[in-house]
């Protein structure tokens, strides 16, 4: 394919390039593992005008829009400010309001393709967890505990 390259955006734990396709005359994310023997042309480009505000956006939408991505709600139990600068880059993070006595909580959210990501980075987060969402997480929540348990003895 052509492409007029516009920028790179790190994404999870994945590079995406942003650039527009000559052949299909619209704006594209190449998740960069994927290519293979890019080129240059030497052929110079008008910069285009991206359709959204920024690269990152116009990435995140994009995967946002894949079938096999699973929308992940979890509540943390940690202060919204830690948990975003641990895992904010990956995923929104909103702060909750209310009864101070069971501690700083939050709502982690994030879309991903495999439910393996975010079971890593909660488990790095060294704070308590409750899975609201997708029910498999929960399933893989058991998995992985019981599995870490008999590896414990």
């Amino acid at each position: 394919r052509l492409a007029e390259p516009h920028r790179l955006v790190p994404m999870g734990r994945r590079w995406y390039l942003v650039a527009y396709d000559l052949h299909r005359h619209d704006w594209r994310s190449f998740r960069l593992d994927r290519l293979t023997a890019p080129r240059r042309t030497g052929a110079r480009f008008r910069p285009r005008e991206l359709p959204t505000s920024d690269a990152a956006e116009f990435v995140r939408t994009g995967i946002r829009t894949l079938t096999s991505t699973h929308a992940v709600e979890v509540l943390v139990h940690a202060p919204a400010p830690a948990v975003r600068d641990k895992l904010g880059r990956w995923a929104t993070v909103e702060e909750l309001a209310g009864d101070h006595r069971a501690g700083p909580r939050c709502v982690l959210r994030m879309s991903v393709e495999s439910l393996d990501w975010p079971m890593m980075a909660l488990g790095a987060l060294g704070a308590e967890f409750e899975v609201r969402s997708p029910p498999e997480l929960t399933e893989l929540v058991r998995e992985w505990g019981a599995r870490f348990s008999r590896a414990a003895g």
